[in-house]
């Protein structure tokens, strides 16, 4: 399988692998009868033994895919009749199915909350390993499997696949997002209340902070690291306070919808967060991401 954070892509096939340099993709794998070639995009049909998958939408790299088992396909629609499939080896289908099923709820509570799924398409691929924001085909191993993880990667086609960070020392603008709406989608759905997981995240950031540093600041060593994920998301939480809920979602909407296909950075996005809502978060952002220390809650 291929499935490359931060970089790998480079390993399987030409590309400038960069988060910064996107691009479109055709896809045709020819593969032994009996098995099958999951890709990132849209899947196109089979002709014989090909499987044909296409990016209308730009890539980065590092969500590119490419995985080749003895798949069996199941089809779906997701809102507005967005087609989805789901890809599982037979010994997975029996427990996993019912749980990559649930797709097209998670994507329409996101949509209440984020605006359009941004892509043609939707899909899981049920994988010997990883778990990946894949694009448009997100990747899931057996043991990160749960309806919670699903809705984190589904997450991230808005957050981190529609729009990108720039470099790599911005990815909190992928995992905080998708961290906090995984809880939101938990607490929505019989997990715990949204406060206990904001509340957790609270006790465990300082230490994370000082193992791996600040989240806008983490060691080169730690890449992908918890630091990267929770303060962030627990930033995200003192926005929506400051905004209140009906802005707070109309933001996140118009962030997605007005920079679809781009990169953004720490700097465009505080940028374009004080405008849009004419309140300055700079202070509260710059104490989140590189404070090194948990910042004291507004």
């Amino acid at each position: 399988m291929g499935a490359e954070e931060p970089y790998g892509a480079f390993t399987w096939f030409p590309v400038n692998d960069h988060p910064s340099d996107e691009a479109r993709y055709d896809v045709a794998v020819t593969v032994p009868r009996g098995w099958a070639a999951v890709a990132h995009g849209r899947f196109e049909g089979r002709k014989g033994n090909t499987y044909l998958w296409r990016s209308t939408e730009s890539v980065a790299s590092y969500v590119t895919l490419l995985t080749v088992d003895r798949y069996q396909r199941f089809d779906a629609k997701g809102p507005r009749g967005i087609p989805i499939t789901y890809w599982l080896r037979r010994d997975d289908r029996k427990e996993y199915l019912p749980v990559v099923r649930q797709t097209p709820a998670i994507l329409r509570w996101l949509e209440k909350r984020l605006g359009p799924y941004p892509f043609n398409s939707a899909g899981v691929v049920v994988t010997s390993d990883s778990g990946m924001e894949t694009q448009q085909m997100v990747t899931l191993a057996p043991e990160f499997l749960t309806a919670n993880v699903v809705a984190h990667e589904m997450a991230h086609q808005w957050f981190g696949d529609a729009v990108t960070p720039r470099t790599w020392r911005d990815v909190w603008l992928n995992e905080g997002f998708a961290m906090y709406f995984e809880w939101a989608w938990a607490a929505d759905h019989g997990g715990s209340k949204l406060e206990s997981y904001l509340s957790d995240a609270r006790a465990l950031d300082g230490r994370l902070r000082n193992q791996f540093g600040p989240p806008g600041h983490y060691q080169a060593s730690a890449f992908g690291a918890s630091n990267v994920y929770y303060g962030p998301a627990v930033m995200l939480h003192e926005i929506r306070k400051r905004l209140g809920d009906e802005r707070f979602f109309s933001t996140l909407r118009a962030w997605v919808q007005e920079h679809k296909g781009t990169t953004q950075d720490r700097a465009s996005f505080v940028k374009w967060l004080n405008e849009r809502t004419g309140d300055d978060f700079t202070a509260l952002i710059d104490d989140w991401l590189d404070s090194p220390t948990t910042p004291t809650a507004q």
